[in-house]
């Protein structure tokens, strides 16, 4: 296995995470003490409506950036090890980090990954108001920012050095903490950067503000309502059009779902507060996305009031053909066809010179609700033809092959296979949905052949798809080999390499649970 999970008494963590370094040269080490592992960026000035509507888009981004950055570091070769330090349980988002960063492992070189736990330890109470300061702060901060607050505090240094622990030039607990601690918006107003958890404890209008930027936003994302409190927190200092259109986008952000009721209600509270056209229309779409999922037909029914409110406003062409795309989903759930198709086109001839990544997404969705049809089969080809990456291209490929394959066009669904492994291959990196639609077309070309008895064909398109599936399914490979009746050793070797890969992820998974 190349996961290796120990649980290590505090105390020692500092000297293991020294032998990782000196046994393995090249360690990519990350500390979990309250924030996500993965969470890096640049920041700068961002509107807040915009960027707590986008919050849950921005922290995949985000998340992706980083697998990115190491899988291009591991890719450099030799002994490498990524480690990975818990104070407290892991999230399923810091487990998912874990296993991607195991996926992308150089096969053949000695690399691996490593998780460190806490077997915790009793800290003295007197440490509290440090351990509250280090938990406001997100769990960890550089060594100048704790002398600081020492030196205001007048803390003792043999208090400090008792309940804090030094990690490449930052403080953070000494052991996990479980008890309550002593949080106050007055502790809160001590922190330089602050989360927005504790940006929502601060009464200094200015500085709630300035904590406010797309990471923090995304952080929050995963963080229960901790965005609706920061918003409701900066509303209530400073009553303005900004801050009510930034704490009407934190209700909307912090839900998964909503009634039509309360989208009503949030749409005519912007009206009310006088909340900016543009940001207003924004608000509707957002609360139109999510009901336009719900399974309620009468809850469908407000989404089409949202979205048709987000096209009665002074808005950019985009955002009125991006409700257009909309309402069509909402019309396709109510079995609508009709009524969706004409929206679809609408959103279409709205944006004739629109970005190829929003004309390949409309023209997939057109030839969606056509299939079955001569025209679907030209839209996904119109789709294709402007898809221009790995990510436009995984949107259209898988149906566009079905198509194909369904019409007999062989030569043409190979021809598309070959550019979609092309781009896959030469792409920075490769997240679960490419790798999917390269599943999905390589084992229709591969179950084609094979029904036609062309053994050989079927096995090298099999081989394309399941040498590129990151995630281990040693028992897919196993039922591959029983249909073709014969064992090319090519496909045997990736059974082998997904049954390590398999073991591997089931161990980090089974950090959510414990075990391990």
């Amino acid at each position: 296995m190349s996961v290796t999970v120990l649980s290590v008494e505090s105390a020692w963590i500092p000297g293991v995470l020294a032998d990782l370094r000196a046994r393995y040269g090249h360690v990519r080490y990350y500390l979990s003490a309250g924030r996500p592992v993965w969470l890096h960026g640049p920041e700068t000035p961002q509107d807040l409506t915009t960027a707590i509507l986008r919050c849950h888009d921005e922290r995949e981004a985000r998340f992706r950036a980083e697998v990115r950055a190491v899988r291009e570091w591991l890719a450099e070769g030799g002994k490498r090890a990524v480690v990975v330090e818990l104070f407290d349980a892991p999230t399923h988002d810091d487990v998912r980090f874990l296993q991607e960063c195991r996926m992308r492992l150089v096969r053949g070189e000695a690399q691996s990954i490593t998780v460190l736990r806490h077997i915790r330890a009793t800290l003295p109470t007197e440490g509290d108001e440090i351990l509250a300061m280090l938990k406001l702060a997100g769990g960890s901060v550089l060594e100048a920012e704790l002398r600081r607050w020492q030196a205001d505090h007048g803390w003792d240094d043999e208090l400090v050095r008792t309940v804090t622990s030094t990690r490449d030039g930052r403080r953070t607990y000494a052991t996990p903490v479980r008890r309550p601690l002593p949080f106050s918006p007055e502790l809160a107003a001590e922190i330089e950067a602050p989360p927005l958890s504790t940006a929502a404890l601060l009464t200094d209008p200015v500085r709630a503000l300035n904590a406010f930027t797309a990471g923090a936003a995304a952080e929050a994302a995963g963080q229960g309502r901790v965005l609706s409190r920061y918003a409701g927190n900066l509303f209530r200092l400073s009553p303005n059009r900004e801050t009510a259109s930034a704490y009407l986008a934190a209700l909307v952000a912090d839900r998964r779902r909503v009634s039509g009721t309360l989208a009503d209600l949030v749409l005519a509270q912007a009206g009310k507060w006088d909340v900016e056209p543009s940001n207003r229309a924004l608000l509707a779409y957002s609360l139109g996305q999510l009901l336009a999922k719900d399974q309620d037909p009468a809850v469908r029914a407000s989404a089409a009031r949202c979205f048709e409110h987000a096209r009665d406003l002074d808005v950019p062409t985009a955002q009125v053909a991006a409700s257009f795309n909309g309402a069509a989903l909402a019309l396709y759930r109510d079995r609508d066809l009709d009524g969706a198709v004409t929206s679809m086109r609408t959103a279409l001839e709205l944006l004739q010179e629109t970005p190829a990544d929003q004309q390949v997404q409309l023209l997939t969705n057109l030839a969606k609700l056509r299939r079955g049809t001569p025209e679907a089969t030209d839209l996904y080809r119109k789709a294709w033809a402007a898809a221009a990456d790995l990510t436009t291209a995984t949107y259209v490929a898988s149906d566009l092959v079905r198509a194909l394959l369904d019409a007999d066009e062989d030569a043409e669904a190979e021809a598309v296979a070959t550019r979609l492994l092309d781009l896959f291959d030469q792409a920075a990196d490769t997240g679960q949905a490419s790798e999917k639609a390269v599943s999905a077309v390589c084992f229709r070309l591969a179950d084609k052949r094979l029904a036609a008895g062309v053994t050989a064909e079927a096995a090298r398109w099999y081989l394309a798809a399941v040498s590129r599936m990151r995630r281990g399914a040693p028992e897919l490979v196993d039922t591959i080999l029983g249909n073709l009746g014969e064992q090319p050793p090519a496909l045997v070797e990736q059974r082998d390499a997904h049954a390590v890969i398999q073991a591997d992820l089931r161990a980090l998974k089974g950090l959510l649970a414990g075990a391990a």
